[in-house]
């Protein structure tokens, strides 16, 4: 199954309340109309004190193959949609579309569609002297099983940018890993333990290019196309 992220930003002079209203009342109901949606989540960005906003909202959809997402992207309501960089609330030189494929960490306790759960997901690039599969292989098989022993987290699934977009070139961004918590405690406490101050955090400097990576912290809050069993 191929995972489509987007982050998105509004225009400089649209409010973020009416932003929001579009997104969640007009955008939602026209993406999840797109042909082969098969799951579609709509996550808004917290805002950092002090800190001004990269995005303001992330969604994310998931296709069967690559034909699917040919025919997804090819879409009349996909090109009208703000996915797209369509409309005049967005702002399309700030936003960024990722394909991805999934590999999960740590399945958890299946994610209910009416739960609002905090999360984390930082965006990277992979350091300059590592191939895809050096990332992967490391990321995979190292940093991530030390990464799911980090005490409180429900769910851990790394989004690797698929094969065929990394041979178009450089990219913004080579991945995403998500990780999602039981509530805003849980969270806190994890960030500020040793274990992920003192190996997880540090251990990223082995396959990540550090400075251009991206945290979010992410509340899902809009399931709009959920399966059964998630």
């Amino acid at each position: 199954m191929i995972h489509l992220i987007f982050l998105s930003m509004r225009r400089a002079d649209v409010d973020r309340r009416e932003y929001l209203r579009d997104w969640r009342d007009v955008q939602a109901p026209m993406v999840a109309g797109l042909p082969g949606v098969r799951h579609y989540v709509q996550s808004t960005v917290r805002a950092v004190p002090g800190q001004a906003a990269r995005y303001d909202t992330v969604d994310e959809i998931w296709v069967d193959d690559a034909a699917a997402l040919d025919a997804l992207l090819h879409s009349p309501d996909y090109a009208r949609s703000a996915l797209a960089g369509a409309g005049n609330l967005v702002d399309p030189e700030h936003c960024v579309r990722l394909q991805t494929t999934d590999h999960v960490v740590h399945a958890g306790a299946s994610i209910a569609r009416e739960e609002s759960l905090p999360k984390r997901m930082t965006f990277f690039r992979r350091k300059s002297n590592l191939s895809r599969e050096d990332m992967l292989r490391y990321w995979r098989g190292t940093h991530g099983p030390l990464a799911a022993s980090v005490p409180g987290l429900r769910r851990y699934v790394q989004s690797a940018m698929l094969p065929a977009v990394d041979d178009q070139g450089p990219t913004l961004f080579d991945g995403a890993a998500q990780i999602w918590f039981e509530d805003d405690a849980a969270l806190q406490a994890a960030v500020r333990s040793p274990l992920f101050r003192e190996s997880v955090k540090p251990d990223e400097a082995n396959f990540i290019d550090t400075n251009a990576a991206v945290t979010l912290s992410i509340e899902e809050e809009h399931r709009i196309v959920w399966p059964q069993a998630a």
